[in-house]
């Protein structure tokens, strides 16, 4: 709260200021003034909550003063001071609805009961005035709701409009969206004041609603004569809001038809998305077409995904190509279908988690992309996506050539006892660690187990068939002597060679 303290005498005035706990009574701004007419110039700019004001002063009285005072500033709370208590005085002090006529010489208790007597007049006024706006808010988004709603009740619209002063006859309309630019105000704040900031470039009635966090909906009503300066008005609000974008929907001439207004400025701004380097969206051909995302992408993405992956980056160039083109989709779907693709591509390659820091399991994928907020950041969060992949399968492919020709080594000699993950490893020029780090990428299982394990394989399949002995198959397996065969068959199996060729011999 703010007070003002008019007296011509320095010393009632500094008393005050300095006896008085102005925080108890929620003043937090005080002025001084030493007489009536600077009082009253102070208080043009000042716009105090109270005045603490002497009666009899130079240049003008306390009674004059406060007389001027409240023409101009009605909701103002005042407390005369004098050391005169003259009927007259009490008169005008009465007349003028005076919190309290306090004696002079000051007595600081009855000052203090007087201050927070006017404090608490001034809360009780703060609450109402609240209360009664936020009531008119609440009228005026009804109102905006049933306008741009497609069959508006006549009726109430018209009971709406004239509790809000609404005009609905001889006026055109137009409905406008506003998307804050980064770094701005909170989107309600942006329709603040924003039609006396119109006044010089058109005279309108403004309602307006936030329906979503990034966006301000707003409905102009505004005469016939003034249409033509409706491109300046658009202007005025790009400058008044630098960074922010502008959605202007159809101009209509009934009330009943600002659906149609509204349902384009929709359309208009969703081009926002597409086109993050324009700022001023309004109504083409294109816009007015009922689009609808192509419900074939899916299954074309799903025949690439898992028939030709190496072609992922390029399809996914060309699907942002076909959006841009086709920019009037709307957004929804368009997020919706980038989730869709996001979570069938990291399903199918679940190493490229981590890959974008904030994704590292599938519940993150749409909250992430929801994040993105035009076509721009969604291809840059997919394009550096599709190229580690890419990269990654030329990788992979390369490795996948020497894994198979390690393969079809070993199955031409595996017998030779000397065959190891080191001679292996020479023949390929190759390290047997590096061969080993491939092995377990490509087959999680190290060279030397797929080693060992093709030869067991191979001895089950010579044991089955009941023919050559024990030591003769260790030998064409590649084990040195039976018994080192006998070792690692029994701990591979849980038996013995000899065991496990009865078993299945059983079993024929």
């Amino acid at each position: 709260m703010k007070i003002l303290i008019a007296d011509d005498e320095d010393y009632t005035r500094e008393g005050l200021i300095e006896s008085i706990p102005w925080q108890e009574y929620g003043i937090d701004e005080i002025m001084q003034a030493v007489n009536g007419a600077e009082a009253l110039k102070i208080a043009g700019w000042f716009r105090p909550d109270i005045v603490l004001t002497d009666i009899r002063m130079p240049q003008m009285d306390g009674i004059a003063f406060a007389d001027r005072l409240m023409r101009e500033n009605p909701d103002s709370r005042i407390i005369f001071m004098s050391g005169y208590m003259e009927i007259e005085y009490l008169k005008s002090a009465i007349r003028l609805s005076a919190v309290d006529y306090i004696e002079k010489p000051i007595d600081l208790e009855v000052v203090q009961e007087a201050l927070n007597k006017a404090a608490a007049e001034i809360r009780t006024l703060q609450r109402s005035r609240e209360a009664a706006q936020t009531g008119r808010q609440l009228q005026q988004q009804k109102l905006f709701r049933l306008l741009t709603s497609k069959e508006p009740d006549r009726m109430t619209v018209e009971k709406l409009a004239a509790e809000t002063g609404f005009p609905l006859h001889a006026h055109h309309y137009v409905c406008l969206i506003l998307l804050p630019g980064n770094g701005e105000e909170r989107p309600e704040k942006l329709a603040e004041g924003l039609q006396e900031k119109l006044a010089d470039c058109l005279s309108c009635r403004l309602i307006g609603f936030s329906p979503e966090k990034d966006r301000v909906e707003l409905l102009a009503a505004f005469p016939e004569k003034e249409q033509y300066r409706l491109s300046s008005a658009f202007r005025r609000i790009l400058e008044l809001f630098d960074g922010c974008r502008l959605g202007a929907g159809m101009e209509v001439r009934d009330y009943k038809a600002v659906y149609n207004s509204y349902r384009t400025a929709c359309a208009a701004i969703n081009c926002a998305f597409y086109q993050d380097d324009r700022r001023l969206f309004q109504i083409d051909e294109g816009i007015l077409q009922h689009s609808v995302v192509d419900p074939g992408i899916y299954g074309e993405f799903l025949h690439v995904l898992s028939e030709r992956p190496d072609g992922l980056c390029e399809w996914f160039e060309n699907l942002f190509t076909q959006l841009r083109d086709k920019r009037y989709y709307k957004k929804e779907q368009v997020y919706s279908l980038m989730t869709s693709l996001m979570t069938a591509v990291y399903r199918r390659f679940p190493e490229l988690y981590g890959v974008c820091p904030q994704i590292l399991k599938e519940e993150q994928i749409q909250p992430y992309l929801l994040e993105l907020k035009n076509l721009t950041e969604l291809s840059g969060f997919v394009r550096p996506l599709m190229t580690h992949l890419e990269s990654r399968r030329r990788e992979q492919s390369g490795h996948n050539r020497v894994i198979r020709g390690v393969q079809d080594y070993i199955a031409r000699h595996y017998s030779d006892a000397s065959l190891s993950v080191t001679t292996i490893a020479e023949q390929f020029r190759l390290s047997p660690a590096y061969l080993n780090v491939l092995f377990r990428q490509e087959l999680k299982v190290t060279l030397k187990q797929y080693l060992s394990a093709y030869r067991l394989d191979m001895a089950k399949r010579l044991l089955d068939q009941g023919y050559d002995r024990v030591a003769e198959i260790a030998e064409q397996c590649g084990y040195a002597n039976a018994n080192y065969f006998a070792k690692v068959f029994r701990d591979a199996t849980g038996m013995s060679p000899l065991e496990y060729r009865k078993e299945n011999e059983g079993g024929k």
